[in-house]
Order: structure tokens, then sequence, then C-alpha cells
């Protein structure tokens, strides 16, 4: 999995949005590095209960 930091997200703001001012492109960079870093905590807790499943029923076969 990729992580980004915020720079790399305030960098890719600033090429696609190159009207923004520096201040949105701050505010916008942070709550898309937080609904990132929620996805991945989300993502890895779902595998982990899918391969902690998987385990348990691979002992019972």
């Amino acid at each position: 999995m990729k992580f980004y930091t915020l720079i790399e997200i305030e960098d890719a703001y600033r090429c696609q949005c190159p009207d923004l001012t520096e201040e949105e492109i701050k505010d916008k960079a942070k709550k898309i590095h937080s609904q990132l870093n929620t996805l991945d905590v989300s993502w890895r807790r779902s595998n982990k209960r899918y391969y902690k499943m998987q385990d348990s029923q691979s002992i019972v076969l």
C-alpha cells in the first residue's frame, strides 16, 4: 500500500489546481491525508478479520 505524505498531496493539488491559494491547498491536503489514513486503517482491519476467518476455517477442514 502506498503511503502519501502531506507534501506529496499538496504538490498534487498545486499541479491539478494552480488557481487555489496556499491556504486552500493545505486545508484540502490535510482533509485528503486524514481520509486516506482512515481508509488505510479500515482496510487493514478488514484484511485482518478476513485472514483470521480463513485461518480458523482451514483448521476445521
